[in-house]
C-alpha cells in the first residue's frame, strides 16, 4: 500500500469514527479523546491527520457534500425529469444526507 493511500485510509478511519459519533452526539459533546476510542489511534496520532477537531468535522461535511453532488449529477441525467420529480429527486437526496444537514446546522 502506497503511503498516500494509506495516509487518506487512516484520515477516513478518523472521518468514519467522527461520522459514527455525530449520529448520536452533538459537535460539542464529541472531543477527540472519543474519536481516539473509536478508532485504532491515540489523541496524539489523530492529531497527525487532523490539527483540530473541527478539521475532522470539515472532512465529514466534505465528504458528505461530494456524496450529495453525486446523487444531483445522477439525478440530472434522469429521462424525461419534470420540475415535479425533481423536486422529489431532490427530497430524497436531501433525505439521505442527515449528516451533511446537522452539520450545516451548526
Amino acid at each position: 500500500m502506497s503511503e498516500a493511500k494509506d495516509g487518506r485510509s487512516r484520515k477516513e478511519e478518523i472521518v468514519d469514527a467522527c461520522e459514527e459519533l455525530y449520529r448520536s452526539k452533538s459537535f460539542r459533546d464529541i472531543s477527540i479523546r472519543d474519536i481516539s476510542e473509536k478508532t485504532s489511534f491515540t489523541r496524539t496520532s489523530i492529531y497527525n491527520y487532523f490539527s483540530s477537531k473541527e478539521e475532522i468535522f470539515l472532512s465529514l461535511l466534505s465528504r458528505e457534500y461530494m456524496k450529495w453532488i453525486d446523487d444531483l449529477k445522477a439525478l440530472a441525467t434522469t429521462d424525461g425529469l419534470d420540475l415535479h420529480s425533481f423536486a422529489e429527486g431532490l427530497g430524497a437526496s436531501l433525505e439521505k444526507r442527515a449528516i451533511m444537514l446537522k452539520l450545516l446546522s451548526t
